[in-house]
């Protein structure tokens, strides 16, 4: 267990209020980074200002980014670019992206223009929020994405709802991804109702903790940020949920 490194997500309209907690959590080496998602328009001065180890998540479909539709090009390539700005300024390591819905074509053709080594490509659930046909829901569709020259951030839920929606076995699914040697796990709880990800708790779900853990422990790459819900005025339900994984790892052991 001591070898992940936990990251604590954070946004932009919230994150303002946890920074100097979390500030503190990574000097006591508790956290090793923040995953930052920044809305599009929020001010970044007080991120910039931290010292803290950062990577960026890129804002999703839900706010306009989605490389599968040619007609959300515009609004994904500012968004993309002021993402490798931040990025820049704030000695991000990765930024992740999320393939969202539409044609794979039409995606990687986006992807074309993008040179930045930093950009990992996020796994995607089958179906999306409003049944949209969304991309890169498999390995083969991840590999075919990354094309030999992005890297990979795999969600562990994501690729379980897949698998669900799928009617297939989940562990068998997720070995799959393994292959692609993610960089950045994200890890919590969720339900066995294949559709979109409800983000819940550890133990509030009925997802086999101890099998992600040991599927991180396994990989090269050991980063996995936590992408359970969060308190309104402190960070203790984070830390809370990082208490439950080391408790599930210890038992495992």
């Amino acid at each position: 267990m001591s070898n992940i490194k936990f990251g604590l997500k954070l946004w932009s309209k919230t994150g303002r209020d946890f920074i100097k907690e979390a500030e503190k959590l990574i000097a006591n080496d508790v956290f090793q980074y923040v995953e930052l998602m920044v809305l599009p328009g929020d001010d970044t001065s007080t991120f910039e200002k931290a010292k803290i180890p950062y990577i960026l998540h890129i804002p999703h479909d839900s706010f306009g980014f989605n490389i599968g539709e040619k007609k959300s090009w515009d609004l994904s390539y500012k968004i993309l670019e002021e993402n490798i700005k931040l990025a820049d300024r704030i000695f991000a390591k990765y930024l992740i992206l999320h393939p969202g819905f539409g044609e794979i074509r039409t995606a990687k053709i986006f992807l074309e223009k993008i040179k930045d080594p930093r950009i990992l490509i996020e796994n995607m659930t089958k179906v999306g929020a409003n049944n949209e046909k969304m991309i890169g829901y498999n390995a083969d569709q991840i590999k075919e994405i990354m094309s030999d020259k992005l890297g990979f951030c795999f969600d562990f839920v994501h690729a379980i709802k897949a698998a669900l929606s799928l009617g297939i076995d989940y562990k068998k699914y997720v070995k799959e991804f393994l292959a692609l040697k993610p960089k950045i796990f994200h890890i919590y709880d969720d339900t066995m109702e294949p559709g979109k990800d409800n983000h819940l708790n550890i133990g509030e779900g009925e997802y086999d903790i101890g099998f992600m853990l040991k599927c991180i422990l396994e990989n090269d790459s050991k980063m996995a940020t936590l992408e359970t819900p969060k308190g309104e005025s402190s960070l203790d339900q984070d830390l809370e949920n990082l208490k439950k994984l080391k408790i599930i790892n210890y038992q495992n052991d």
